[in-house]
């Protein structure tokens, strides 16, 4: 249930013939955006070992790179300034989540972690409290002056405005082109900067799409939207565009892109839609003569396909076998786009121990898989359903949202790997409800508890790591962690799943140990998305019967053919 981008440029290919090669800017074209571009030239920013970062006493920064990282050198960093009473404000990050709004103080601490796992260790975010006496703010300005980017948080007070608005102008005045600063759910209306963009006294440069001045307008309108969602992953990956444009360094995590963008320039952007017309021209063709795949293809011109969120309900609301050849054609047989991505490495995650007071093995760990399905390797306690097990929460603001999520997991017919079936509800971007699956093979870790999962998604194939955080001795929870990477879409990401029989959430008393455990493998549970499982709202019921056993049925048959 992962994202692999299909918008690539085909709204350019239908009037193929009209595509001018020489003198053609992106914009011109149909189908082209306006969106940042993947790694830019500029090299403002001077690399920085990680110990040349100084920090006042007031700095929180537990997480400064990746365990096991070395010699890592810095190419940015972050600042969330906030009140001193940080730890007693409620933020706005968490609303969705059974664990309610964390305070600011948490919510940043996460982010500040998230930054460093992101950027693989090149960024280095920081925590700033401001003090509770005026006279104290000198001990921090300088800190906060130099920062490459500026995130002030809550702040309220007229003392605490007053000094930001100091330091705002103060770094403006500065005339560096390879800073930010956002005041977010701050009193008074202080407006960001964004490289060259200042939205107090836009340049005309602005109006000049190729010019620095127009990106660093798009970058701001992009990051802030990220902004307001309110979410880790969202915050995270707003900041690591920034410094992948704006830093000098590419960061691995968003450099890949298969948008065309004024940042590429017209050189890149006509070499790759050359590419794909000598590659997968008929493909192509197929795709935007048909209305689906066509509708699909003009609805994902309308974001930035690294946005995950935005990019893959679009796709689920269009999938078509149209879609998924073009896509397969383009990115996972040809790699037009020259993508990479490998499986994300951090936090570093260890599974569970032991299963009803015993060492857990491959065997019981694939038992636990199968939970609650009526299999002939379930454990006792399954309650031996048509599922395995149904999605209470989910820790990714992309893929976990989702409402009705249905897993299923069982052996392959000769036993040496399984088969996992998510199986999900869908509210389309025009307002349809549609039952979408998919079909992953698993392969046991080199640890019991741990598995690669691998699938083939609207025509890209998908790696992922999952390991069983914990699972409770009556069956009646599980927390799983995966890890993954669509290498060619040059995506990767994280999430994490508390799920239950029947896709309740545990009772309030059982969920203090269960959230430690998900902190144990770098989930916040304020970051985690409660799944409306009901069966009896109008989505559910316009839905239909979900399609549980689509895949299972023919395994199901070469199995009893095997006996016989």
């Amino acid at each position: 249930m992962k994202l692999y981008y299909t918008h690539i440029l085909a709204l350019a290919l239908t009037p193929v013939c009209s595509f001018q090669i020489a003198g053609t800017r992106p914009g011109a074209i149909r189908g082209f955006h306006d969106h940042d571009g993947i790694v830019s030239t500029r090299n403002d920013f001077s690399p920085r070992k990680h110990s040349e970062l100084s920090a006042s006493s007031t700095l929180s920064s537990q997480t400064s790179r990746p365990i096991g990282a070395t010699d890592v050198e810095i190419v940015g960093n972050v600042v969330y300034l906030l009140p001193h009473n940080a730890k007693d404000v409620e933020s706005k990050f968490g609303s969705s989540s059974p664990y309610g709004n964390p305070s600011i103080m948490e919510a940043c601490e996460q982010l500040q972690r998230k930054a460093n796992w992101f950027s693989d260790g090149v960024i280095k975010a920081d925590i700033i409290l401001l003090p509770e006496n005026e006279q104290d703010f000198n001990s921090i300005k300088e800190a906060v002056v130099n920062a490459d980017a500026l995130i002030a948080l809550n702040i309220s007070s007229e003392n605490d405005l007053n000094f930001l608005r100091d330091v705002f102008g103060t770094r403006k005045s500065l005339g560096r082109k390879n800073i930010c600063q956002y005041a977010l759910d701050c009193e008074g209306d202080l407006k960001p900067l964004c490289a060259s963009y200042d939205l107090e006294s836009p340049s005309l440069g602005t109006m000049i799409p190729w010019s620095d001045d127009a990106s660093s307008k798009r970058m701001e309108g992009q990051m802030t939207g990220l902004f307001d969602r309110w979410t880790a992953d969202d915050f995270t990956f707003s900041l690591m565009l920034f410094f992948n444009q704006f830093s000098g360094s590419s960061i691995d995590w968003v450099k890949y892109s298969i948008d065309a963008t004024w940042e590429k320039g017209a050189v890149q952007n006509a070499g790759e839609l050359i590419n794909m017309v000598t590659k997968c021209g008929d493909c192509i063709t197929e795709c935007v003569q048909d209305e689906q795949c066509k509708e699909c293809l003009d609805a994902l011109t309308a974001v930035d396909t690294r946005d995950q969120v935005a990019s893959y309900r679009t796709l689920v609301s269009y999938e078509s076998e149209l879609l998924r050849n073009f896509s397969f054609c383009i990115l996972q047989k040809n790699n037009i786009f020259n993508c990479e991505a490998k499986i994300p490495e951090f936090p570093k995650v260890t599974p569970m121990q032991t299963f009803r007071g015993k060492p857990l093995t491959s065997e019981v760990a694939r038992g636990i898989l199968v939970g609650h399905l009526d299999d002939e390797i379930a454990l006792e306690d399954s309650e031996r359903t048509d599922i395995s097990w149904k999605v209470a929460a989910g820790a990714n603001v992309a893929y976990d949202q989702f409402p009705s999520q249905n897993q299923i997991f069982y052996e392959s017919v000769n036993k040496k790997a399984m088969w996992y079936d998510p199986v999900f509800r869908v509210e389309t971007i025009d307002g349809r409800n549609v039952w979408c699956k998919r079909h992953y093979r698993v392969r046991d870790g080199k640890v019991p508890g741990t598995f690669r999962f691998s699938v083939l998604d609207n025509g890209v194939t998908s790696d992922e790591s999952w390991t069983i955080i914990d699972v409770a001795d009556d069956l009646s929870h599980i927390v799983f962690h995966y890890a993954g990477a669509a290498r060619a879409v040059g995506q990767r990401y994280l999430g994490g799943l508390l799920c239950t029989a029947d896709g309740s959430l545990p009772s309030e008393s059982e969920r203090g140990p269960i959230y430690e455990k998900l902190r144990s493998c770098g989930i916040d549970p304020w970051e985690l998305f409660e799944v409306d499982n009901r069966d009896d709202t109008p989505g559910a019921i316009d839905a239909g019967p979900a399609p549980l056993d689509f895949f299972r049925k023919d395994v199901l048959q070469k199995k009893q053919e095997a006996k016989n």
